[in-house]
């Protein structure tokens, strides 16, 4: 009896058991919210904006001329106006005016050689009459002589290697200058350099046709009268023009071949 009734109970424990895997109990579930993406984006994206290109419309412009290149006076180095100062001063007894006298100290740095010509070379001056064979380009202001021989020694000697830089050097301070050879104006005659400047206001008139006269400077010659009229061609170069001489109103009158 006592192992009747163990066996009972373990019959029902068994059934109980089994009632339970079958009707298993209820579990309330409660769900998982869905995931939210809370990430903050490292970069911020600005999209860019629409540029819109505008339409030109081309118009022709006028004809435009070019602008003409202005080309410098072609005048040599050393061209310099001269003062006006016309006050007559003396070099050694010969009368020069200012302006003339600062010409020839111009002419002198131009120059650089060994005839003095700002003293003792001067053997004519201005506003004299003393010498005939002159015209008279010399008895009014602008004109002087200057000797091309070096009498320092024994025996004169022309310093023949002298003459043709000190004319140029004299036309480029302002001068109309020529060489009058020995015996060229009459038997005799020296040697020397005739210059006469040009725009002195004192010039005589025959001074003042040596330089643009049929004879002249200005038109290639020597500035000598001729009694047949035909001028002789001036052996230095010919005439040379600085801008001031321009503007008082000079120019080159050769005739063009």
């Amino acid at each position: 009896m006592r192992y009747r009734n163990l066996a009972a109970w373990v019959l029902l424990l068994f059934l109980i058991s089994f009632c339970t895997y079958c009707n298993p109990p209820e579990i309330n579930i409660t769900p998982i919210p869905e995931l939210i993406d809370t990430v903050t984006p490292t970069h911020t994206f600005t999209p860019e904006p629409v540029i819109h290109t505008p339409t030109f419309t081309i118009v022709p412009s006028p004809t435009i001329w070019p602008t003409p290149t202005i080309t410098p006076f072609p005048q040599p180095a050393g061209c310099l106006r001269p003062p006006d100062d016309l006050t007559i001063i003396q070099v050694r007894g010969h009368n020069l005016n200012v302006r003339t006298y600062a010409m020839l100290q111009h002419a002198a740095v131009l120059y650089g050689g060994v005839i003095d010509i700002t003293n003792r070379a001067i053997t004519q001056g201005s506003f004299t009459s003393s010498e005939p064979l002159s015209f008279g380009t010399h008895a009014r202001g602008g004109a002087v002589d200057i000797s091309v021989i070096d009498k320092s020694g024994e025996r004169w000697v022309i310093l023949e290697d002298e003459i043709e830089p000190l004319i140029y050097a004299l036309r480029v301070s302002g001068f109309a200058a020529w060489l009058r050879e020995y015996g060229e104006l009459a038997p005799d005659s020296p040697i020397h350099i005739h210059a006469i400047a040009v725009g002195d206001p004192d010039l005589s008139p025959n001074a003042g046709t040596q330089l643009t006269g049929p004879f002249g400077y200005f038109r290639g010659f020597t500035g000598i009268p001729q009694d047949n009229g035909i001028p002789i061609p001036d052996g230095h170069g010919g005439p040379i023009l600085c801008k001031w001489m321009v503007d008082m109103g000079y120019s080159d009158l050769r005739e063009t071949p």
